[in-house]
């Protein structure tokens, strides 16, 4: 009798191994049908390629010169996505949408505060639901300007005619305006600051500007710069509790590992430090630098500093 049940017990095994490798192989089959993309019907996406954007601008608005890295597409529903200029975008097709194409920067210069830019006009695109569209749009505009919202935007320096950075009694370095082309951003000048064993400590701010800044909406800083050295951008604050000097980010070198310096474009946002002081009662933009005096030297280039918020 046990000797029948193990030969039982033995053909039950040998049946299932049979079974399971019989469905295995059907399995197989299964899925490498399923990893032919070809076979799989979704539907043919409708394409919309959106340019670079480009950025147009006033006399009293300043450079046009910008660092919109990125297009954020909603519909009227939802976000659709974030993509790099330029951008290939496939849309669902079937029926008609429209789309909202919004710039987007990196606040601070940082990838982790990447974020619409209120300020500058967003575009629209309607398309038609047919997946044979391919739909192009020339991304661009200007600042805000609506019965809704205005843009202010405050020159505060483009060293074209003057320079308005006046160091400190502690600061032995100076902020000069130059001339030379290859130096140059654009236009005819730019701000310089040259650190060496005998020129250390940086401390400068723009002369009675006196700007007045709002605290209760979003206020960016929009300036130019290129450096192989790091430095400080911030407040000085006149009035309040916290009247003084606010340093708010330091900028690290924009040079490649051969030397070579770069222009960079910074979106500095005031609103955490402005909405912090209320009772403030003016403001001034702040330089600070340090460097050792063991033969280390700096270069500092700056350009195009402006304030950029919504009217009252």
């Amino acid at each position: 009798m046990k000797v029948s049940e193990r030969l039982s017990l033995s053909q039950v095994l040998n049946s299932m191994r049979k079974i399971l490798t019989r469905l295995a192989a059907a399995m197989l089959v299964v899925g490498a049908a399923g990893c032919q993309t070809d076979r799989w019907d979704l539907g043919a996406p409708e394409v919309l390629r959106v340019s670079d954007y480009e950025l147009a601008t006033t006399p009293s608005q300043g450079t046009a010169a910008h660092r919109v890295e990125e297009v954020w597409i909603y519909s009227t529903t939802d976000v659709v996505g974030v993509y790099p200029l330029p951008a290939t975008v496939a849309l669902p097709a079937g029926e008609e949408a429209t789309y909202t194409l919004v710039p987007g920067i990196r606040a601070n210069g940082v990838s982790a505060t990447r974020r619409t830019y209120p300020f500058y006009e967003v575009s629209t695109v309607t398309m038609d639901g047919d997946p044979t569209t391919e739909e192009v749009v020339d991304f661009a505009g200007g600042y805000v300007d609506t019965e809704a919202l205005t843009t202010k935007v405050i020159l505060a320096e483009d060293f074209e005619s003057a320079n308005r950075f006046l160091e400190s009694a502690n600061s032995n370095v100076e902020v000069i305006r130059i001339t030379e082309p290859s130096e140059v951003f654009e236009g005819e000048a730019c701000g310089y600051i040259r650190m060496d064993s005998a020129h250390t400590q940086l401390n400068a701010v723009t002369h009675e500007q006196f700007f007045d800044l709002p605290d209760d909406r979003p206020v960016y800083l929009e300036f130019h710069y290129k450096c192989d050295i790091s430095f400080m951008v911030g407040l000085q604050v006149f009035g309040g509790s916290q009247a003084g000097s606010l340093p708010i980010l330091v900028l690290n070198p924009t040079c490649d590992s051969e030397g070579t310096c770069v222009w960079n474009k910074m979106y500095l946002d005031l609103y955490p430090a402005l909405s912090s002081m209320p009772d403030a009662g003016s403001f001034e933009i702040s330089l600070i630098a340090n460097i050792q005096a063991d033969g280390t030297e700096g270069n500092i280039w700056l350009d195009n500093f402006k304030f950029v918020h919504f009217d009252d």
